[in-house]
């Protein structure tokens, strides 16, 4: 070797495998902004979210009235129904419409009492205990 290159060689000091971590963990935002990124995940969908409304409708009497249900749901409004003073054979069939209605949106239905309901768009989220009666395991 030449002495040219062996004057270029030097000892250079390297941090310490703490000082290294530190660096990397405490970066600057304009250090990371400069570094290009390599996204590895693949391509993900997301539903996308928006603020939605709840519409409560007091009485439900007629096929109309779920048809007006259905329409806040396909527009992506929380939709809460009393059918306490609905007809039993009307409260079936508007029951079966606008679970076929959730279905087809890919929503959520969930009982809240007797009569009364929530059918909300699937941007939402239910979030209620189940309330079917489980039998306790036996002990012993």
């Amino acid at each position: 070797m030449s002495r040219y290159y062996e004057e270029e060689e030097m000892e250079v000091e390297r941090p310490s495998l703490w000082a290294q971590l530190r660096s990397l963990v405490f970066r600057s935002r304009t250090e990371l902004e400069d570094e290009p990124t390599t996204d590895t995940t693949p391509a993900v969908r997301y539903r996308q979210f928006h603020p939605y409304r709840v519409a409560i409708r007091r009485e439900v009497y007629t096929l109309e009235d779920a048809r007006l249900a259905a329409d806040g749901l396909k527009e992506g409004v929380q939709q809460i129904l009393n059918l306490a003073s609905t007809p039993p054979s009307m409260r079936e069939r508007i029951l079966d419409f606008l679970n076929g209605v959730v279905y087809t949106l890919e929503g959520n239905a969930e009982r809240v009492s007797e009569h009364v309901f929530v059918y909300a768009p699937p941007q939402a989220i239910i979030d209620a205990p189940s309330t079917i009666a489980r039998p306790r395991p036996e002990e012993g």
